[in-house]
């Protein structure tokens, strides 16, 4: 894959084995295989990473001429199995600091889009205590982030992986959306994972033709396991087709598990973006 101004491939840093490195080897290899765009999950050890960490990301991104496209809000402990802290009403003040250093950090080396992974069930609220939370940090989010140009995502994740995960579908997603929306979020949308739609057993181009409108930021991932697009049942060629359709105007992010080792053989990757260029190379305003 080549970069340059039509380029609407993003390296996704977050899974393994791209994750047993440190973050600026990260970037260092995005660049290396060709990227020029990336995204993170959220890229720091605390919700208030230091001006010193920031800064040495800001360098590491330039200095590799890669771009940070998407990012992650803190999302608790991913390895003991939090999904996120948007809908805990006892961490809210965390939740709130997060968006507000991802914002900053945002603004400062143009990433556009910030997703905020929404969390899990918790045995000691309501579901309906959570999603009111999960709202109104939504809310919070989009109005701080709004005033940089930026966007903020909410995520579906499959029940299969994710039993506990507050928003499922979707369907729950855009609803979601439609509802920040009303409230005059008009910077909120929908982070469509097509990994997660074909897990839910949905048709990833019905998926798209329906919720074309929320939808904000698109991540590619194929069955089974998570593996690098175009290695494993799904039909991307299909997929991309139904993205054209629609006119989709942003990115895509490539969010897999390597099996062979990213580091060392890239070669699949490659392979899968410059078969798959996307003909409609119009970007949308925000991600630009």
């Amino acid at each position: 894959m080549t970069s340059g101004r039509n380029d609407r491939y993003a390296l996704n840093l977050s899974l393994p084995p791209l994750r047993d490195h440190t973050l600026v080897a990260r970037i260092d290899a995005a660049a290396a295989a060709g990227f020029s765009l990336v995204e993170t999950w959220w890229p720091f050890s605390t919700v208030h990473p230091t001006r010193q960490q920031t800064e040495d990301l800001h360098e590491a991104l330039t200095a590799a001429g890669t771009r940070l496209v998407c990012m992650n809000i803190d999302a608790g402990d991913f390895t003991a199995g939090e999904r996120g802290i948007l809908s805990d009403p006892d961490r809210q003040q965390s939740c709130r600091h997060s968006i507000l250093a991802a914002v900053e950090f945002a603004s400062k080396v143009g990433c556009r889009l910030l997703n905020l992974p929404y969390g899990n069930r918790l045995p000691q609220h309501s579901e309906e205590a959570q999603h009111r939370t999960a709202f109104d940090n939504l809310l919070f989010a989009a109005r701080h982030a709004d005033v940089h140009g930026i966007s903020v995502l909410v995520e579906a994740l499959n029940p299969e992986d994710n039993p506990l995960y507050l928003l499922p579908s979707v369907d729950a997603a855009a609803g979601v959306i439609r509802r920040a929306r009303q409230a005059g979020a008009l910077n909120a949308g929908i982070l469509l994972d097509i990994y997660h739609v074909a897990r839910m057993g949905q048709d990833p181009s019905h998926v798209i033709a329906r919720y074309a409108k929320e939808c904000l930021h698109v991540q590619f991932a194929d069955i089974p396991g998570r593996i690098c697009p175009g290695t494993g049942v799904l039909d991307f060629a299909h997929i991309i087709t139904a993205l054209q359709e629609v006119a989709y105007k942003g990115l895509i992010g490539l969010e897999f598990n390597s099996v062979l080792g990213f580091l060392d053989s890239p070669a699949d990757v490659r392979s899968f973006t410059s078969r798959h260029p996307l003909v409609n190379q119009t970007v949308g305003p925000r991600e630009a």
